[in-house]
């Protein structure tokens, strides 16, 4: 989001907001509906406020806060230049198309007239055929501009049922404070993730750190047993590095690692994780990877490591080889209730297969299966 000084929209407090509606000719429909918004909008002011993390704000606004409104579907599209949003969110696959992230945000502005600012549209407006592609029962729309300060960072809108039609210029006003709710918790979250991973970092590769592997372990393992794909885990150790760390040093030791780190990365799929989790370890995660595909992209790194020359800048040129622990989980055929007691087990399992290949010489694989009984 802004590097600036702007904290972000100045939010009214629906709390405290008081709308008087005018019932038209005895007719209590339009007053109803005023108070449901209201009502709904009182507590999602509350839940934004408490919501911690960015994935936690996702999941409110295209699931909890559609639900308890009582309409089929939200959308939300951002502005994601740097593609910061979408490494702070790596579940985004999981909402669909009901979240799309945008490299430009000029697709964002041509979805309002002149300034962009919140709108009730009917089936007449033409952008009903843009917005919402899957809501095939809307009667309307709510679409909510988000602002950091005065830039365009996203648009958030979700579908009306045949039954909200009678909304006007109170409630537009109201789903107006919505957004400048939704813009100010995106922002918080954004901000507070962005500082939060600078902690999940190796300083030595800049790839992530021990926390960061086990959160990451964590996350896909609920996301394999959701889809029931199975996920494989590598242990790998620096066979030479102590070594290198004798007889060149310590600073040619941590350029080895960063080195080998990038290479490492080189081979790996978008939705793969390495991390670096201990002085001479490292750790990768492979989701939806069953086991003799994770042996042959083991091997490749094997390879591809004991053939690399790395030159330290002064004359030598150093070596080092891969001894890897590869462990496989397939949920279908080994379901668990504890993910907690899975990624233990998994990591044991996979050190000390990896501590095996050691043990046999080094530069080679070693394959461990989780039992039932484990699990």
């Amino acid at each position: 989001m802004s590097e600036n000084d702007n904290t972000g929209p100045e939010v009214t407090n629906i709390e405290m907001t008081v709308l008087p509606v005018e019932p038209d000719d005895g007719d209590d429909t339009v007053q109803l509906l005023h108070v449901h918004v209201l009502r709904q909008l009182r507590q999602a002011q509350r839940n934004l406020l408490a919501v911690k993390s960015l994935s936690s704000l996702v999941k409110y606004l295209l699931e909890d806060f559609p639900h308890s409104f009582g309409t089929t579907q939200a959308e939300l599209r951002l502005h994601d230049p740097e593609e910061q949003i979408a490494r702070l969110l790596p579940i985004r696959k999981l909402f669909g198309a009901s979240l799309s992230l945008k490299t430009d945000n000029y697709a964002l502005y041509q979805l309002y007239h002149d300034v962009p600012e919140t709108a009730i549209i009917d089936l007449d407006d033409r952008r009903m055929f843009i917005i919402l592609s899957g809501a095939s029962n809307a009667a309307g729309a709510v679409m909510m501009p988000l602002f950091d300060g005065n830039r365009l960072v996203g648009s958030y809108h979700i579908a009306l049922s045949d039954t909200m039609t009678g909304y006007g210029d109170q409630e537009c006003e109201l789903f107006a404070m919505l957004g400048q709710l939704v813009a100010a918790a995106l922002l918080r979250v954004v901000e507070y993730q962005r500082v939060d991973q600078l902690t999940l970092l190796n300083p030595v590769t800049e790839v992530g750190n021990l926390r960061a592997f086990r959160r990451d372990m964590l996350r896909e393992i609920y996301w394999a047993r959701r889809v029931n794909h199975p996920m494989t885990l590598l242990y790998i150790s620096l066979d030479e590095l102590a070594d290198i760390c004798k007889d060149y040093g310590e600073v040619a030791c941590h350029f080895v690692q960063r080195r080998v780190s990038q290479r490492l990365c080189s081979e790996l799929r978008a939705t793969d994780y390495i991390a670096h989790i201990s002085a001479t370890h490292f750790s990768v995660l492979l989701p939806a990877c069953n086991e003799p595909h994770a042996h042959d992209i083991g091997e490749r790194m094997r390879q591809d490591i004991d053939e690399f020359a790395i030159d330290d800048g002064r004359g030598a040129v150093l070596h080092v080889s891969l001894s890897i622990g590869l462990v496989c989980w397939e949920p279908s055929r080994h379901p668990v209730e504890s993910s907690e007691r899975l990624a233990t087990q998994m990591e044991s399992e996979a050190e000390a297969a990896m501590q095996k290949a050691e043990r046999g010489g080094g530069n080679r694989i070693s394959v461990a299966r989780l039992g039932l009984l484990m699990l």
